[in-house]
């Protein structure tokens, strides 16, 4: 029983420290009315190619985080920025990206990276913008 409990709980914090995370943010401006956006995301993947778990970059998601499909791209990313814009009626302009990928394997918490280098890696997208 004490086995289950502990498998469970390593299982679990497996999951929490290697889940990927989607994320859309917007601030207005006040004296001009331009709205600042940022659109991150990020995921894990075996060798660097076969996607672990990422964040969910749909639109109506049901899950934060989608397990084995490719969403922390920068065309996912952008595509999210521009329906924004849509749908607020805004364009975009003055676009600035930012890509981190990591090949060694990095535990939060650690000041250092382990070297065990392609066998789980580390992928993020930002994208920042204005609109008006």
């Amino acid at each position: 029983m004490l086995s289950h409990r502990i498998y469970l709980g390593f299982a679990l914090g497996l999951s929490m420290l290697f889940s990927g995370c989607f994320s859309f943010q917007s601030a207005t401006l006040t004296g001009s009315g331009e709205e600042t956006i940022f659109v991150s995301n990020y995921g894990w993947y075996l060798f660097n190619w076969i996607p672990m778990v990422t964040g969910n970059a749909d639109e109506e998601a049901i899950s934060p985080v989608i397990l084995f499909r490719n969403d922390a791209q920068m065309d996912k990313v952008q595509q999210r920025a521009v329906k924004y814009a849509e749908k607020k009626g805004k364009r975009l302009h003055d676009l600035s990206y930012h890509n981190y990928e990591s090949v060694m394997l990095n535990i939060p918490g650690l000041d250092f990276p382990l070297p065990i280098p392609y066998i789980l890696t580390f992928r993020e997208i930002q994208l920042s913008g204005v609109m008006k």
